[in-house]
C-alpha cells in the first residue's frame, strides 16, 4: 500500500491531471462512440451497451448480444479489450490524482482509493462482458448476474468519487474566497 501512495504522489502532478482529463475527454468523445465504426466498420449504439446501464438482467444482456449480430459482438468485445480496459485504468488514476491534490482532507488516504475501486469493478465488468461475448450463444446467467453487480458497484463508486471531487472543489473555492476577503479587510 505504501508503494501505491508513492506512485500516486510521484505522478499526481497538475500537468498529469490536466493531461489525464484531456485523455478521458478523447475516450468519451471520440474513441467510445466511433471505435467500432472507424476501425471495424460496425455501428453500435453506445447508449445500448451494458457498460452504461446501472444494472441488467440476463435476458437484457443476451437480447443486446443477439441484436448486435456477429460483427457487432466482435466489435463490442474488441472495444472492451482495446478501449474500455485502458480507459478504466487511466480514469482511476486521474481521479485518484485529483483527490490526492486535496491532502487537507481527514482520512484522505482512504478516500483517494475510491476511484481505484471504480476501476477495479469496471475491469471485472469488462472481463465478464468479454467472457459472455466469447461464449455466446451459450447463456451464462451466473456470470451475467455477477457482471451486472460489478457494473452497479462501478457506478456507485463513480457517484461517490464525483461527490468527493465536487465537494472538495467547492471547499477549495470557499477557502480561496474566504482568504481573499481576509486580505481585503
Amino acid at each position: 500500500m505504501h508503494s501505491l501512495f508513492k506512485i500516486i504522489n510521484k505522478y499526481g502532478s497538475k500537468k498529469n491531471i490536466i493531461f489525464g482529463i484531456f485523455i478521458i475527454i478523447v475516450f468519451n468523445v471520440i474513441l467510445f462512440p466511433k471505435f467500432a465504426e472507424l476501425f471495424l466498420g460496425v455501428k453500435i449504439d453506445i447508449k445500448s451497451i451494458l457498460d452504461v446501464k446501472f444494472s441488467y438482467t440476463t435476458t437484457m444482456a443476451y437480447t443486446l448480444f443477439n441484436h448486435l449480430g456477429k460483427d457487432g459482438r466482435n466489435a463490442y468485445k474488441l472495444s472492451e479489450l482495446l478501449i474500455d480496459i485502458p480507459y478504466a485504468i487511466i480514469y482511476g488514476f486521474v481521479y485518484t490524482f485529483i483527490l490526492n491534490s486535496f491532502k487537507k482532507l481527514k482520512n484522505y488516504k482512504a478516500l483517494i482509493l475510491v476511484p481505484l475501486l471504480i476501476s477495479f469493478f469496471d475491469l471485472l465488468e469488462n472481463s465478464g462482458i468479454i467472457f459472455m461475448l466469447t461464449k455466446y450463444p451459450i447463456k451464462l446467467a451466473i456470470i451475467c448476474n455477477l457482471t451486472s453487480i460489478f457494473t452497479s458497484l462501478k457506478w456507485i463508486f463513480a457517484i461517490v468519487t464525483f461527490v468527493l471531487i465536487s465537494t472538495n472543489l467547492v471547499w477549495l473555492i470557499i477557502a480561496k474566497i474566504s482568504s481573499k476577503k481576509h486580505i481585503i479587510n
